[in-house]
């Protein structure tokens, strides 16, 4: 038997192993654990809250910041342990505290919005991300086509699920076709946790000890659509209890396994988000464009009034939308935006650093020099 077997067959019996450990998370950990004074344990955040997380040894435990962790996310919020994380904790007397978060294989991140703001990360070390948009609500391409960019740049695969089909009527056909026009590279499954359309094919997607997220609007139907597939009631959904009261939906991010083996990370519904600055995600949704762009006649055609623009000759000959154009030149201006705005406050963040430092040397050369008198 290989290196790489016994690898393999080491981290299948891990006690983490239902919930995705591996020979790159077991290299990440080791990589922590071996030059640390503390003994740590390897552990999987299922659900982040302020100061801590909870936390699978693999069985359920509460686990608070450690001062080092807390440091760093004073600096960078960005690097906090998150849902989906995988983390080195420690004992300290009654408490466990989080010692290390470990290198992320991917992360779904929010861009942050103000000048001054932080991105946040939405889940860590995904393998999918599972699309939701309602048949009976649209569908919403700009979203759609925000919500793949986010996917892309995650270094997650993303997979679209056009929910609710049993409420779109005869305008279903129309609605999967719009979808799959703005999908890319990305697989559409047209389904209803209502009648059970589609849930097989969809559910033989989730392999056991695969990470998805779930991503989309409230109303979405993602709750329903996680129960469907489960076959039981994992997650709350916003349908009317028999008291008329509506049931709260999602309001934190949280780690679900389901029977299958598969791990779902839900996270709150979001109605906007804005695209990273790594503009990656965004070429590759719009990989339809980036072809056409490829054959223009000029390498930094603007795909104007330039001579020999492909893409132009394109929505000429009717092989594309001048929308979706549009909406791509939005996203790109947008990440742009982003970019260079990520790049000033880093700037801006250096510059303060540097200012505490030098104030920090100053009044260390005035000490020593009014001990030599």
């Amino acid at each position: 038997m290989s290196t790489h077997d016994h690898s393999a067959d080491a981290s299948a019996s891990h006690p983490l192993a239902p919930f995705g450990w591996t020979p790159r998370v077991e290299a990440a950990f080791d990589s922590v654990a071996l030059t640390s004074q503390h003994v740590l344990l390897p552990a999987r955040v299922c659900a982040a809250r302020r100061g801590g997380a909870q936390v699978l040894l693999p069985r359920p435990e509460t686990a608070e910041h450690s001062p080092a962790v807390r440091r760093a996310a004073r600096t960078d919020p960005a690097s906090a342990p998150t849902s989906g994380d995988w983390v080195a904790v420690r004992r300290s007397g009654g408490t466990w505290l989080i010692e290390a978060v470990l290198e992320r294989a991917s992360a779904l991140v929010r861009q942050g919005v103000a000048t001054d703001s932080h991105d946040q990360v939405l889940a860590a070390n995904v393998d999918a991300v599972l699309i939701c948009e309602a048949a009976d609500q649209g569908p919403n391409v700009g979203r759609l086509e925000r919500f793949l960019s986010l996917a892309w740049a995650s270094g997650a695969t993303p997979v679209v699920a056009v929910t609710k089909a049993e409420l779109a009527g005869d305008r279903l056909p129309e609605v999967v076709e719009l979808v799959e026009s703005v999908a890319g590279g990305a697989d559409v499954y047209t389904v209803s946790a209502h009648t059970g359309t589609g849930l097989e094919d969809l559910a033989a997607r989730l392999l056991p000890g695969s990470t998805w997220v779930l991503l989309g609007t409230s109303g979405a139907g993602k709750s329903s659509l996680v129960n469907a597939v489960s076959g039981r009631a994992l997650m709350d959904t916003g349908e009317i209890r028999h008291d008329k009261r509506g049931r709260h939906t999602t309001t934190h991010r949280q780690l679900l396994t389901l029977p299958g083996g598969a791990l779902v990370l839900d996270i709150p519904g979001v109605r906007r988000i804005d695209v990273p600055g790594d503009a990656t995600g965004v070429d590759r949704t719009f990989d339809d464009i980036q072809e056409f762009a490829a054959r223009c006649r000029f390498a930094d055609c603007s795909h104007g009034p330039e001579p020999g623009c492909a893409v132009v000759a394109a929505i000429d000959e009717g092989e594309l939308d001048t929308r979706r154009l549009e909406r791509w030149n939005k996203l790109r201006r947008e990440a742009e935006r982003n970019r260079s705005r990520a790049d000033r406050r880093l700037r801006e963040e250096e510059k303060r650093r540097w200012k505490a430092n030098d104030k920090v040397a100053r009044d260390a050369r005035r000490r020593k020099r009014g001990h030599s008198f």
